[in-house]
């Protein structure tokens, strides 16, 4: 399996606790958070992981992370020397894949599910599928609509609302072939082109009850340092 993980942003909202690494290297305990991320991935897929870290800012750190770890699973590395957005990283990652299905993650996110599981549950569903996180609050997130007969998400809500839901836990997987020929060669938004395929094509969701955390706020990286203790 060819995994692509998103490590490339700023992380401008956690520079106030953590501001001498990026976001996925931040650190649970006296680990990384991304190890937390790569031993889910290994649990899954063993000596068959191939993990691509599509890498933007602090770029170096990824360099040091990668070869750190060589042993534990083969580790490539997609730069993007101009912004791309979070599409454009993808699509810039996916050269180094040989796969036609791929898996795409978060970098900044723990979702304790089976990933393997996950890919073969959906792969024949829709050419792109996400892992939806049912959460306690989903103000912070904003929300999916999934219709309950075919699982397909129909719309995406904004941000403030409350109350008990699902969210898009930023795992998915992806058909190369059709990424690469529903999207532009530019710079442009994933999350945008979710937005936009779930209303024009299918947009499949797996739905789970499982630990969730975004480690994107400094409020919720103090909570991860809790919730995630057990696995440092």
């Amino acid at each position: 399996m060819d995994v692509i993980v998103l490590v490339g942003g700023k992380g401008t909202r956690l520079r106030s606790v953590v501001n001498n690494l990026p976001k996925p290297l931040a650190p649970i305990g006296n680990r990384p958070f991304f190890d937390l991320v790569l031993h889910k991935l290994r649990d899954a897929f063993g000596h068959d992981l191939h993990l691509i870290l599509a890498t933007g800012h602090m770029h170096e750190c990824f360099e040091q992370y990668a070869y750190a770890n060589q042993a534990h699973a083969k580790i490539s590395l997609s730069c993007e020397t101009q912004p791309l957005g979070t599409g454009g990283a993808i699509r810039h990652a996916m050269q180094l894949s040989t796969q036609e299905h791929i898996l795409v993650l978060n970098g900044d996110c723990y979702f304790d599910i089976d990933y393997r599981d996950f890919a073969q549950q959906v792969t024949n569903k829709s050419a792109v599928c996400l892992a939806a996180a049912h959460v306690p609050d989903i103000s912070r997130f904003g929300a999916l609509t999934i219709g309950p007969n075919t699982g397909l998400v129909t719309e995406f809500l904004e941000k403030g609302k409350q109350g008990a839901g699902y969210i898009n836990a930023g795992v998915y997987l992806i058909s190369k072939t059709e990424f690469l020929a529903s999207t532009p060669n530019i710079p442009f938004s994933f999350e945008q082109y979710l937005s936009e395929y779930a209303v024009t094509k299918a947009l499949y969701s797996q739905c789970y009850k499982a630990e969730f955390i975004d480690i994107g706020t400094p409020d919720d990286y103090k909570k991860a340092q809790s919730m995630l203790k057990h696995l440092t």
